[in-house]
């Protein structure tokens, strides 16, 4: 294995002391601009790498977030981190992502990782597995910011970020309601998520105060969000007497696997079954017939977790400011509804 070129390489190649070599790389006022070409050329020549790590370890500082998702073949979750890495570039930060695949293993594994990489601070969406948090406390007593991202606990006194998804589902069941739609089902994913629970909640509240009777056979809790389950769930549903007039999902994923269930049963949308989503996924826009959903600005809220976590990060307070930012989602009425 080839050993790495350190300064002290560049030093001797130059002869000059490790210290200028040193000042030389972070621009220091105090070198020549001659010399500081001259560094950099050789540092090119030589093929030198800095070590971040060791570069951490003196500075105390990394310039590194560690981003934990469930996963990133999801929209919300990509265009969540797009806005983390526009934020974080633009201040100088890199970034480092990963995926739970919804394992709490494999989270709380990562989470160590990231902490012993020495990350400067850490946004994170917890898996469905997870249900305890220790993982996490353990991240703050070590001095490391923690963002709580979307999926969030209220034990842990941090700074967090997530979608109002009780009033954003009594929103959407509203809208099928307006629609004269009246044996409305519901299909979410598992109810051991704080967020599941909180969107059915808002579904059922709103059903109730509208006086509309909540059929229990029409509730489905998927274990995973992927469009064959969500079309499964379909045909049960279309077995039931009556069956659904409306499927409110949890997630535009989930819609997009009932409509295309429903197109291949030869069920029409939305003469015989309003179909409608949650979180505005792109694709759901440019399909026929288009779905009708709750948008989440995912964007702004992935800039506005790197904002917060950077403000912790740079603060020079003993105690970090606790910030909560609740992001209310907007109803977009389309085809589907």
């Amino acid at each position: 294995m080839k050993k790495p070129i350190t300064i002290k390489d560049i030093a001797e190649k130059l002869n000059v002391s490790v210290a200028t070599v040193s000042r030389a790389m972070r621009n220091s006022s105090e070198i020549r601009k001659e010399t500081k070409k001259a560094v950099l050329q050789m540092a090119k020549e030589m093929d030198y790498h800095p070590n971040l790590l060791a570069s951490s370890l003196s500075s105390k500082r990394s310039n590194i977030i560690g981003i934990v998702v469930p996963t990133i073949n999801r929209y919300f979750w990509s265009n969540s981190i797009a806005g983390i890495e526009n934020i974080a570039y633009e201040k100088g930060y890199k970034v480092m992502i990963f995926q739970s695949g919804e394992s709490f293993v494999k989270e709380e594994a990562i989470v160590e990782t990231l902490a012993n990489s020495r990350v400067d601070g850490i946004i994170i969406a917890f898996s469905k597995e997870t249900q305890t948090f220790d993982h996490i406390q353990h991240i703050l007593d070590r001095d490391i910011p923690v963002v709580l991202f979307e999926r969030t606990c209220e034990s842990i006194q941090t700074s967090m970020i997530k979608t109002d998804d009780a009033s954003g589902a009594r929103e959407m069941a509203n809208h099928l309601i307006s629609r004269g739609k009246k044996n409305i089902a519901y299909i979410g994913g598992p109810m051991s998520l704080g967020v599941c629970r909180k969107r059915y909640e808002g579904f059922r509240i709103a059903l109730e105060q509208a006086d509309i009777h909540i059929h229990q056979d029409l509730v489905v809790a998927l274990e995973d969000f992927t469009f064959e389950l969500a079309g499964e769930a379909l045909v049960s549903l279309w077995k039931q007497d009556p069956k659904p007039d409306a499927i409110f999902c949890f997630a535009d994923i989930l819609a997009i696997g009932v409509l295309h269930k429903a197109q291949k049963m030869g069920i029409k949308v939305p003469e015989e079954l309003a179909i409608a989503g949650f979180g505005n996924d792109i694709t759901g826009k440019f399909i026929t017939p288009s779905i009708s959903t709750m948008s989440q600005p995912s964007f702004e809220m992935g800039q506005m977790a790197a904002r917060i976590i950077l403000d912790a990060v740079e603060s020079d307070e003993e105690i970090v400011k606790v910030e909560e930012r609740l992001i209310v989602p907007t109803l977009i009425v389309r085809e589907s509804t």
